[in-house]
C-alpha cells in the first residue's frame, strides 16, 4: 500500500495584503489572514486580538500514489518561474514553507540530492506533518 500525501505553500508576511500573495503566485489560497484585521474562528466567530501577519496557505497537490518526491519536482520547476517572487516576500520580511502532509503506508520515499538541492535553491522552508490515519489533512 502507497502512502498519501498532501503538498501545501505556505506563506507569512509582516504585512503584504494577502490579495497581493495570491496575484504574485498566480494561485488562489484555500486560507488567508491579512495582518492587522480581527481574529475569527473557523466558523466565523470573532475571536479577541488581531491578526499579527498576514497568511497565505496554497493547496498545491496530492496523491495516494507514493510519489510525492515526483510531485516534488514538478512542483519545483512551476515555483522556479516564480523565483523572483518568493526572494521580494523573503526580502520584506515574509517566510515560505512547503507543507507536507504525509500518511505513512508500508513504504518511505527516497529525496535525492539534486531534489534537495532545488528545493533549497528555491528558498522555502520544508515541513512535514505526519499522519497516522488514511484521512488527508489539511493546514
Amino acid at each position: 500500500m502507497s502512502f498519501q500525501y498532501s503538498i501545501g505553500l505556505q506563506v507569512y508576511h509582516p504585512y503584504a495584503d494577502p490579495h497581493v500573495i495570491e496575484r504574485g503566485f498566480a494561485l488562489e489560497a484555500l486560507h488567508k489572514k491579512k495582518a492587522g484585521e480581527v481574529r475569527r474562528a473557523s466558523n466565523g466567530t470573532l475571536l479577541s486580538g488581531a491578526y499579527r501577519e498576514s497568511y497565505c496557505f496554497f493547496d498545491l497537490a496530492s496523491g495516494d500514489d507514493g510519489k510525492l518526491a515526483d510531485c516534488l519536482r514538478t512542483l519545483v520547476k512551476v515555483l522556479e518561474a516564480k523565483q523572483g517572487y518568493i526572494n521580494e516576500i523573503k526580502q520584506s520580511g515574509g517566510r515560505l514553507n512547503w507543507f507536507i502532509g504525509w500518511t505513512c503506508g508500508e513504504h518511505g520515499e527516497n529525496f535525492d540530492i539534486e531534489l534537495l538541492s532545488d528545493l533549497a535553491r528555491l528558498g522555502i522552508d520544508f515541513g512535514i506533518q505526519p499522519f497516522a490515519d488514511r484521512q488527508r489533512r489539511r493546514s
